[in-house]
């Protein structure tokens, strides 16, 4: 007797390669922002630290400013980012700011990450 053959167990061909798209997708996503969002979380930190040193060891002028934010950006290995930053005197205090632009390639489109982020040492 011939017996009908059973039903089929697992995915088909084509849907593993449609998973398989997608997560190389995310992947190649995730490669490109990950680092983006490590780079802006550092710079949250950055200025946390100026403002909470601030209360210890106040900066009163410009100069000092900058020369210890290059610090810690030195020490954080990103002196890349020492071009990206203004320092000035502004109304009530010493005004920090970062302002920087980032590519994330989504294959189909570019799409353009703009970063700005804002301290006021008083």
């Amino acid at each position: 007797m011939n017996s009908l053959p059973e039903k089929q167990r697992g995915a088909s061909t084509i849907v593993t390669i449609i998973i398989l798209a997608v997560l190389g997708f995310a992947a190649y996503v995730g490669i490109q922002y990950v680092p983006q969002v490590i780079e802006s979380k550092s710079i949250d930190s950055i200025l946390e630290t100026m403002e909470s040193t601030q209360k210890t060891n106040p900066v009163t002028t410009v100069q000092a400013a900058e020369s210890k934010l290059i610090g810690m950006l030195q020490v954080n290995e990103m002196n890349d980012m020492t071009k990206n930053f203004t320092v000035k005197e502004g109304e009530g205090g010493i005004i920090i700011a970062f302002s920087y632009d980032r590519e994330l390639n989504l294959l189909f489109t570019k799409k353009p990450m703009h970063y700005r982020k804002k301290l006021r040492l008083h």
